[in-house]
């Protein structure tokens, strides 16, 4: 029983050995596994925070762009109040010149007289007796008066003047601001 139970001992042994070893050889194992998922983790980590420190660099550019980009917006608007201001008065000085020089009294005024001397001549031509050739002289002129008053009539259309006010331009900057963002092409 005695070498039975040294035999059993020595069994006992190498198993408890074996067991070390095997738990020795686990435990190199799982050491070299946790320091390679450690390393890749550090590794992983240290290319995410390279990620964030590169959208962390983007955004505060962005944010200086958007700011700068606003103080460029309250420069141009500002640019822009002027500019409105030197419409208003270039039309205001528009108005005004055309309105001296386009005056319609002055055409009305040449129309009344060219009607008056026509009235004075059929007055005239009323009292006399007058031949054939006075007849095709008249209808030659009336032609050429007809043709003329006709190209009056189409360069006053030609002519007509623009509403240039400060509303109407700005109603236009509003529509094409309008289109240009519905169709920037």
């Amino acid at each position: 029983m005695k070498e039975e139970l040294e035999k059993i001992r020595e069994r006992a042994l190498e198993v408890f050995a074996h067991y070390e070893k095997t738990k020795a050889a686990i435990r190199e194992e799982v050491r070299k596994e946790y320091t390679r998922t450690i390393r890749h983790l550090e590794n992983e980590r240290t290319y995410r925070e390279g990620i964030i420190k590169e959208k962390i660099t983007r955004i505060d550019k962005l944010q200086n762009k958007i700011e700068s980009m606003g103080n460029e917006i309250v420069g141009l608007e500002t640019k822009s109040k002027l500019w409105e201001h030197e419409c208003a008065r270039i039309c205001d000085i528009y108005h005004r010149t055309i309105g001296y020089y386009s005056n319609p009294g002055l055409i009305e005024v040449q129309l009344q007289v060219i009607s008056e001397y026509t009235d004075a001549l059929i007055r005239f031509v009323k009292v006399h007796m007058w031949g054939k050739d006075t007849l095709d002289m008249v209808h030659v002129y009336r032609e050429s008066i007809t043709k003329k008053m006709r190209e009056l009539v189409l360069e006053i259309e030609k002519c007509i003047k623009e509403d240039i006010s400060a509303d109407s331009a700005g109603k236009n900057v509003s529509a094409l601001s309008e289109k240009t963002l519905h169709d920037p092409a």
